[in-house]
């Protein structure tokens, strides 16, 4: 039968106690030595930077008020394989010794037994600020199809879809047309990725893996490339339809700060103007409403208070 494996975090240089930096709900952490090196936890190099353009994380302290801390983590394996599905982190307070686990990790994908073998990633500059963008929006259908219709006919962008064909539980990857496009947000409501780029994209290049269900695209591609994502929209109870649009004007490459091209900033330039021009902007700097959706999510608010 098969058992979790405990580990217990330590350095290459030996040290085991840390000051503990956690982004609970998006299962990545930062520790730090008292030599002041910094460590992201398990694989999380990839998404550690995005994630810490709005805010930096906390440090984690101690009921005792004490921050700094023993760290272990708790392999939980997949029945049946050699994988691991879950890792939990375990801190010991070096003051009080009250042990806590402020974080579980669920590992969707495999192999995974080198999250076991290096469980540290060693992180020079852990702080890094770039040109990232993530805009919110409640949107109704007529909005959704206005800022496709701008993409389409004032920027002149290339337009891709990731989506589910209507009554087929099978995933497909296409440059679509205006019409294609309106015909899969009004058919089905099942995309889950629009992609926006001045440049054709080669499937080969993104795609996973295929299988049975159909196509599965590589995660953010806006991040290096020059793209602009829309992803599917978040259904809020009683607020209504939640869109997320990302991109960023610069990206990381092995720690240092890259500026992608001139003209893709003045597409993004041109969208968030755009934005501006045609939208709400009450709920905050990067939050651009449809007048109905907007009335709608502050008459929830208002109503909840």
């Amino acid at each position: 039968m098969q058992t979790e494996i405990i580990k217990n975090i330590t350095t290459d240089k030996g040290e085991d106690e840390f000051q503990v930096r956690l982004l609970k709900d998006d299962g990545v952490g930062l520790l730090t030595t008292k030599n002041d090196d910094s460590y992201l936890i398990l694989d999380s190099l990839e998404y550690w930077y995005d994630l810490i353009q709005n805010e930096y994380p906390k440090k984690k302290k101690c009921t005792c008020k004490n921050e700094w801390f023993k760290v272990q983590f708790e392999y939980i394996p997949r029945l049946g394989t050699e994988d691991f599905r879950e890792i939990k982190i375990i801190t010991t307070c070096t003051n009080c010794n009250k042990i806590t686990k402020p974080i579980s990790i669920d590992i969707d994908y495999s192999p995974t037994y080198h999250l076991f073998l290096n469980p540290l990633i060693y992180c020079e500059k852990p702080n890094i600020k770039y040109k990232f963008n993530e805009l919110t929006s409640y949107w109704s259908g007529d909005n959704l199809k206005d800022f496709l219709s701008f993409i389409f006919n004032d920027l002149n962008l290339k337009v891709y879809c990731w989506f589910f064909k209507h009554q087929e539980n099978y995933r497909f990857f296409e440059k679509v047309t205006f019409d294609k496009a309106i015909q899969i947000i009004t058919a089905n409501h099942r995309y889950l990725n629009f992609y926006f780029t001045k440049d054709e994209i080669n499937i080969d290049d993104i795609k996973k893996l295929e299988d049975d269900k159909g196509v599965y695209i590589q995660q953010d591609l806006w991040r290096k490339n020059e793209i602009i994502e829309l992803s599917s929209p978040f259904v809020i109870s009683g607020y209504g339809l939640l869109y997320y649009i990302h991109y960023c004007n610069q990206f990381l490459d092995k720690g240092e700060v890259k500026d992608k091209s001139k003209t893709f900033e003045d597409y993004t330039a041109k969208l968030k103007n755009w934005l501006k021009e045609k939208f709400i902007t009450k709920r905050g700097p990067n939050c651009f409403d449809g007048e109905e959706a907007y009335t709608k999510f502050i008459t929830k608010r208002n109503a909840s208070l």
